[in-house]
């Protein structure tokens, strides 16, 4: 944990690379949950300028880096959605490499942003947009999706479409059942753990279809949550947080963004998704896209598969937890609503009732 002078060094040492002019002030961020990031200021020709400081998690490597931040620049390009501009560096790079001054064989990467306008409103967890919040959010979403349809990044992202992705995510469940000092946790999951197997096997079935092969796929956001998006009122002025973007179906960024949006936190109807919400969601949605020239609205394939997509999105979002379980030192304390969550979201999605209920929610608003 560094202490407040060694983050202004550090700060002041990565703003060295950059012609951004000097430090005046910084806060660090809370809200993020993966990176390190701070809110600063900087006085260059007596002018006060905001920025936003990313240090990256351990562990990403130069060609994510390049993927995220050739998909900003081509953002900006095109100038839809509003996204935080990445600053580039003295020599022309949109980041600044260091050793890890605790750690020599470790590498840490920072980059500046622009730092958006509008409030944070919400988080990720248990947001209640409004209607008008709720459609301007899936409005943006597919603004985003036509900005990246034909889009094709520099570098590449490690992490495989969600189809891959669901073996390694049992593998991550049966390996926290397995460690000794994670009792808490495993009292939670293993009564579950039959039930999560299935429903994953399921799942990885479903997706070798042939209808699963022909659905369209581009740069998904895949942390399309309204925790990262500016409001002005109601209505959304920015989106940030590209760094999870990464090659996959775009039913699945609109099935994760319906299930952080939509999804009930409170009381006995954890792990509920709010219908009416997710009817509005897919609605404005569609509408957006209703006179596209060059990304469709989704398709009758798409929609019919939205109920096993949000049971991917759930496992994904599940998986943060365990992952941070097994690699971090977290108060395990913290993590145990996200995981009882993630439980409830899949029991619930898993009802033939409610499967039905989103089938013809896909049916009622499909293109």
């Amino acid at each position: 944990m560094m202490d407040n002078d060694e983050k202004a060094t550090r700060i002041k040492n990565v703003l060295s690379h950059y012609q951004l002019g000097e430090l005046v002030n910084y806060a660090q961020n809370t809200r993020g949950c993966v990176n390190l990031s701070f809110a600063i200021q900087t006085r260059k020709n007596d002018r006060i300028t905001s920025y936003f400081l990313r240090q990256y998690k351990i562990g990403i490597v130069e060609e994510e880096l390049l993927f995220e931040h050739s998909l900003i620049n081509h953002i900006c390009e095109i100038g839809k959605p509003v996204v935080a501009r990445v600053h580039p560096t003295r020599d022309g790079k949109t980041y600044v490499m260091e050793q890890d001054p605790t750690s020599p064989n470790q590498t840490i990467f920072y980059a500046i942003f622009d730092f958006l306008p509008g409030e944070d409103k919400y988080t990720w967890v248990n947001p209640h947009c409004t209607p008008k919040e709720l459609a301007q959010s899936a409005q943006v979403l597919a603004q985003y999706h036509q900005a990246v349809w034909n889009f094709h990044p520099l570098g590449f992202r490690r992490e495989p479409r969600i189809a891959q992705f669901l073996e390694p995510i049992k593998n991550n469940l049966h390996t926290c059942i397995t460690q000794p000092h994670l009792k808490m946790v495993q009292e939670i999951l293993l009564p579950h753990l039959t039930f999560l197997d299935q429903k994953i096997e399921e799942l990885i079935t479903i997706f070798q279809s042939p209808a699963f092969q022909q659905l369209p796929q581009l740069v998904i956001h895949c942390d399309f949550h309204p925790g990262n998006l500016k409001f002005q009122d109601e209505n959304v002025i920015g989106l940030f947080d590209l760094d999870w973007a990464k090659l996959d179906y775009r039913i699945f960024d609109v099935a994760l963004a319906i299930y952080y949006f939509c999804t009930e936190w409170e009381g006995m109807k954890d792990g509920e998704v709010r219908l009416d919400e997710a009817a509005h969601f897919v609605s404005s949605y569609q509408t957006a896209l209703q006179n596209s020239s060059t990304v469709p609205p989704l398709s009758i394939n798409e929609q019919t598969l939205l109920n096993q997509f949000i049971e991917a999105a759930n496992l994904f979002v599940l998986n943060w937890s365990i992952e941070d379980i097994l690699h971090k030192k977290v108060v395990l304390e913290e993590y145990i609503p996200y995981i009882l969550h993630g439980i409830h979201s899949a029991i619930w999605l898993a009802d033939p009732r409610h499967q039905q209920e989103i089938s013809q929610l896909a049916v009622t608003h499909s293109a």
